[in-house]
């Protein structure tokens, strides 16, 4: 039965595949019927499988040919881990891969990276203290691939180490220059029983704490709610950005909110779309803790303005489009992306609006400011809210326009000096020569005129000593 069976596999064989394949079925079918290769295989003990390298013309065995793609049991042989040696190919792979593993594999394999961390602080590498790391930053630390990657943000965090050292160190030595100095004042007001009026002393004036800025600019805040136009910033582009640039826009973003709060006449500011567990919101919510209190003047929607506002009233603003904006108009509504695209240069913003349906606007840039050579027309979003604020109050675009950075366009009062200068310059030096030629000109009109000059001996073109390089001589007299 096995016989047949073995005999109506290699038919198959001979049928279907290659030349060597037949030739190996050949020779096995004019051998003598042995032990079945599986069977053998299972009163064996497991070996170790040790793969080479295939030779392509090489003869294919009928065990090889008769395998039904069952892979064998592989032996993994566990060996100790090198934090600094290559990582390994579970640690190369992006960090999509990761989100597979368990929490027990995750748990191992962030103590072997800070075994990693330990190890390279003890060295004295450019690496934080185990102690600076907070859950964040070894949730950062478990996503990078490579070790490339860790060692760059192990020295990123190192800077932000020596710099918070630096700033204690230095508060510590304010510290105590308060100290002396209160002492010495002390000590003033004892030997002299007068008032003394200013600040710090007797004075009819209150102090004012940043506390109570603090309210009266969220109260502000609270006003512009109920009365001031809208303004929406669209925080959807967290998928589209690197860590980096998330990073940078949740800074952006956090600027928008101070900008507009110092204001004398606030947007109602919406962050719409927000992903609260994406990385940009979640840096925004470190720098602003208090974003989420029901009572804090800001307004967070996961919703899309289209859900929030009227349509009609919605205008995106993009750098992408051809139309300008002439005006400000208070019953728009004006929608400025929150993304910070130094990768990324598509037109998303465009394209957003165009899906959605909205009316779109850029800001008329070549219109009012001379751009210099090599700067580009980006600006953040910082800037994007200071110009509108400006807009809304004034009206006039050369006022908002001021906001633009003095770096990025042309100083027309700085280039018309280099040019008088310039033109100076030129013009002393054409004096200059108008006035030697006119001195040379006085000085030859009554002179005698030079004698005509007479072809010189010896000149005359021969073409026997032309043709054989030899020295010319003079012609005898």
């Amino acid at each position: 039965m096995l016989r047949n069976l073995v005999r109506w596999q290699a038919c198959r064989i001979l049928l279907n595949k290659s030349a060597v394949a037949q030739v190996a079925a050949v020779r096995h079918l004019s051998n003598p019927f042995k032990q079945n290769p599986h069977e053998k295989a299972a009163t064996e003990e497991p070996a170790t499988r040790i793969k080479k390298p295939g030779n392509p013309f090489a003869k294919a065995t009928v065990a090889q040919e008769l395998s039904f793609n069952v892979e064998e049991p592989e032996t993994v042989i566990d060996k100790p881990v090198n934090p600094f040696g290559k990582a390994p190919v579970a640690q190369e792979l992006p960090s999509s891969q990761h989100v597979s593993e368990t929490k027990e594999e995750r748990e191992k394999r962030l103590k072997v990276l800070q075994l990693e961390v330990d190890i390279a602080y003890q060295e004295g590498r450019r690496v934080p203290a185990l102690e600076f790391f907070q859950e964040h930053h070894w949730a950062r630390v478990l996503e990078l691939p490579t070790k490339s990657a860790r060692s760059k943000y192990y020295a990123f965090l190192w800077q932000i180490e020596m710099k918070k050292e630096s700033n204690q160190r230095k508060k510590e030595e304010r510290a105590v220059e308060t100290e002396r100095r209160v002492a010495e004042i002390r000590k003033e007001r004892a030997e002299n029983n007068h008032i003394v009026y200013g600040l710090a002393h007797t004075s009819m004036f209150l102090r004012i704490y940043d506390s109570t800025i603090n309210h009266w600019q969220n109260n502000r805040l609270t006003r512009a709610m109920q009365f001031a136009p809208k303004l929406v910033l669209d925080c959807s582009y967290d998928q589209y950005m690197t860590n980096r640039e998330s990073s940078y826009a949740a800074k952006q973003l956090m600027l928008c909110f101070a900008e507009n709060r110092m204001n004398d006449e606030p947007f109602d500011l919406h962050y719409c779309n927000s992903n609260f567990e994406g990385n940009c919101m979640q840096i925004l919510q470190r720098y602003i803790p208090t974003m989420h209190n029901p009572e804090f003047p800001i307004n967070v929607h996961r919703e899309c303005f289209t859900e929030l506002f009227p349509k009609k009233q919605l205008v995106y603003l993009t750098p992408h489009c051809r139309e300008d904006l002439v005006s400000y108009d208070p019953d728009d509504i004006y929608i400025v992306g929150a993304m910070v695209d130094t990768v990324n240069n598509e037109p998303l913003s465009l394209a957003k609006a165009k899906r959605l349906g909205l009316r779109m606007a850029r800001l008329p840039l070549d219109r009012y400011l001379q751009w210099g050579a090599g700067s580009g027309k980006s600006l953040t979003l910082n800037q994007m809210i200071s110009i509108m604020l400006d807009l809304k109050k004034t009206g006039d675009w050369d006022t908002a326009l001021q906001h633009v950075p003095r770096r990025k366009v042309v100083d027309y009062h700085n280039e018309r000096e280099a040019l008088n200068k310039r033109a100076g310059k030129f013009n002393v030096r054409i004096d200059h020569l108008l006035k030697s030629e006119g001195d040379r000109r006085t000085s030859t009109a009554f002179a005698e005129p030079q004698k005509l000059r007479h072809r010189k001996e010896g000149m005359d073109f021969k073409l026997d000593s032309w043709a054989t390089g030899k020295r010319k001589t003079k012609q005898s007299s």
